[in-house]
């Protein structure tokens, strides 16, 4: 079990803030934590404070806003697949979380967290990724609190890294509200759940009103090189195609020879990921009811 010999949890921001502001050594901040437990090693590694940000009951509002949904970085994973706000407003989350771990873990790990954390293989980052969502964060500038909105395709940089700043955390994330697009989350590693991805993806997709054309498409890989991608140019081919298998079928042609930037098991990446575009934008298209001929 990973220990700490000092534990601080404030209840609000500006308490945040001002512990921060006395810690005279590292810290780690955390709010579900369980990525940070994955990595244990020693029950004392090095860092003797922790700063839980779970209590700051801001970070876990929901709220829907001008056909979108804004989403406190405190969200456990769980309540994607039971708070009926989320299973509507953003029902992809919903397809990743029943991929996430076990309950367990869904009741304590955070959305806010999966980002921060930036694994390559974070399975709530590519539904984010296809949904164009945006990260809100929150910091101390000299005597008062300052935001930043950051689009998800600038957010991450690389391996664990992302473009947070020393002392600025993640207050809330804002995904549209996208109604009557069917959609999908595909990912493989050793068992269904309970591990880590190999491979993840995620699929929106959306017809015109004849159902004969797709209107908007949107894939988002994981773990596939040091950042989640969009397969732009297969999303720019589908829109305003007909609908149907040999349509489908002939994208796997403009799949990126170098999609693939992962140095291990890089064929089988590559056969993952043009599975995954065929089976995801099937099964989306399954969600609302079109099979395609």
């Amino acid at each position: 079990m990973l220990q700490y010999k000092k534990y601080y949890m404030p209840e609000s921001k500006e308490d945040f803030f001002r512990v921060m502001e006395s810690m005279e050594t590292e810290f780690d901040i955390i709010s579900g934590g369980t990525d940070l437990y994955a990595k244990e090693r020693d029950a004392f590694y090095g860092i003797e404070t922790v700063i839980d940000i779970s209590k700051i009951a801001e970070l876990s509002d929901i709220e829907l806003k001008d056909g979108s949904i804004v989403i406190g970085a405190n969200t456990r994973i769980q309540q994607f697949l039971e708070k009926q706000e989320l299973i509507d407003g953003v029902p992809l989350m919903r397809h990743a979380a029943s991929y996430f771990a076990d309950q367990q873990i869904r009741e304590i790990a955070t959305v806010g967290g999966n980002l921060a954390n930036s694994s390559p293989t974070g399975d709530m980052i590519p539904p984010l990724l296809a949904m164009d969502a945006v990260i809100h964060t929150i910091r101390k500038n000299e005597n008062k609190i300052c935001t930043r909105d950051i689009a998800i395709s600038d957010f991450i940089q690389g391996v664990g890294k992302n473009v947070l700043v020393k002392g600025e955390i993640i207050h809330s994330i804002t995904c549209p509200v996208l109604d009557g697009y069917g959609c999908a989350f595909k990912k493989v590693g050793l068992r269904r759940s309970l591990c880590i991805s190999v491979v993840n993806s995620a699929f929106l997709v959306k017809l015109d009103e004849t159902n004969r054309y797709f209107k908007d498409v949107r894939i988002a890989f994981g773990g596939i090189g040091p950042r989640p991608v969009r397969v732009r140019e297969i999303e720019e081919r589908l829109k305003r195609s007909v609908v149907s298998k040999d349509i489908i079928q002939e994208m796997v042609n403009y799949i990126p020879a170098d999609i693939v930037e992962s140095r291990s098991r890089k064929e089988y990446r590559k056969t993952v990921v043009k599975n995954f575009l065929l089976a995801g934008i099937y099964e989306s298209l399954a969600e609302i009811g079109i099979m395609p001929e």
